[in-house]
């Protein structure tokens, strides 16, 4: 039988747990093999609503003399709140991170102690109002934070509105790619194979020239390099100590171009029979915990060296994108490559990096396909003459 599922008398019984008290509650129904599983998933529900704080007795049995002992107390925000991070198991680490640090530092010193039922969109905004928010980012994602956990106590039946919904994120004026010319790429690795090992140069030569995200480049695998067809796969990245899917969850192929191929050729002498992953950190031999070692003592080290303009190590995926729109390169396959959701994101992001148009040359390509094609004119007589 089902966990918490008995047959008494004919009958079928539920048994769970609520408050420390074992309670058993019999349905009115025959112990057929449709009716056991619908009593386990009414018992799971019931598990799940007691974990939430939102199982109410009389809902599902009215005429149980447990009824009277719902709890009169209503639910704060806070409490639900901390329930709602117990149950999503489902999250992975980086995000659940993210939602703790969003409700402890804000959202339950500032509603934690109110009723759920209470809240109103005024509390909300005044809560956003009187903090001073580092950016509008910042504060766009601790309301997205604020939403989901409304939204899990509106499906439950606590509330019958979110009254976070209508409160507007802040406009967030998109940061602009700041990318390096080919001639600075140049100056960059050359400069760093004078002063560090290989294993940086080639992590840094193979990121500018394959466009791959930080997560994806120190999850990287030499059983997803294909040296026949020239491709590496992009299935994975490596985010806050865990190993996830890539930001869009989808698995991409990534051409390799020559510099590319042969950052990796590089490498495979230094690290393909050490173990799974294409790049380690020289020092630990071991792989890159996250992109923070390589930024501060290779990356900034190398620009401030040379004197160049200090910008983020995240520009190597802005200069390979930058790079191939500048050759001409499709900008459909650009934003494959990238692993962009839509070719509209690579537009907007890169398109003043992409090369103008002659009108009258693309005109004249348009005639001389009208001029070329093999298909008989249509007779275009006027009908009264």
């Amino acid at each position: 039988m089902p966990k918490g599922i008995e047959i008494r008398d004919g009958k079928i019984r539920l048994s769970f747990m609520r408050d420390g008290i074992r309670c058993r509650e019999v349905l009115p129904l025959a112990p057929t093999p449709a009716n056991l599983r619908h009593a386990e998933r009414l018992r799971r529900e019931i598990v799940d609503k007691i974990r939430l704080g939102s199982f109410r007795y009389a809902e599902y049995f009215p005429d149980s003399s447990r009824c009277g002992a719902d709890k009169s107390a209503p639910v704060t925000f806070g409490d639900y709140a901390k329930r709602y991070l117990n149950l999503r198991t489902d999250l992975a680490k980086s995000t659940l991170k993210s939602y703790r640090a969003a409700l402890n530092s804000f959202w339950l010193p500032a509603l934690g102690k109110m009723v759920l039922t209470e809240l109103v969109f005024t509390d909300v905004a005044s809560a956003l109002a009187v903090r001073t928010w580092k950016s509008n980012k910042t504060r766009n994602n601790y309301l997205i934070v604020l939403r989901r956990v409304l939204d899990a106590a509106f499906v439950d039946g606590i509330i019958d509105r979110n009254p976070a919904d209508r409160v507007r994120n802040a406009k967030v004026q998109q940061q602009e790619p700041d990318p390096l010319l080919l001639e600075e790429v140049e100056l960059i690795l050359a400069k760093m194979l004078e002063r560090y090992h290989e294993h940086v140069v080639n992590y840094f030569d193979f990121g500018i020239f394959s466009g791959l995200r930080t997560s994806e480049l120190i999850a990287l695998e030499w059983g997803d390099v294909d040296f026949r067809r020239n491709q590496v796969c992009v299935r994975r990245a490596f985010v806050e100590g865990e190993v996830k899917t890539t930001k869009t969850s989808r698995i991409r192929h990534v051409d390799l171009n020559s510099r590319a191929k042969a950052a990796l050729m590089r490498q495979k002498g230094l690290t393909f029979l050490v173990g799974g992953h294409v790049f380690l950190n020289p020092v630990t031999g071991a792989p890159w915990a996250d992109d923070y070692r390589q930024r501060i003592n290779y990356w900034h080290p190398t620009l401030k060296a040379l004197g160049l303009r200090a910008r983020d190590a995240y520009q190597t995926r802005h200069t390979y994108a930058t790079l191939l729109l500048m050759s001409g390169a499709n900008p459909a396959y650009v934003a494959q490559q990238l692993g962009h959701t839509t070719m509209k994101i690579t537009l907007e992001r890169y398109a003043r990096w992409m090369p103008r148009a002659d009108n009258g040359a693309e005109i004249a390509k348009f005639e001389a396909r009208l001029s070329s094609e093999n298909v008989p004119k249509v007779s275009r007589k006027n009908k009264a003459g």
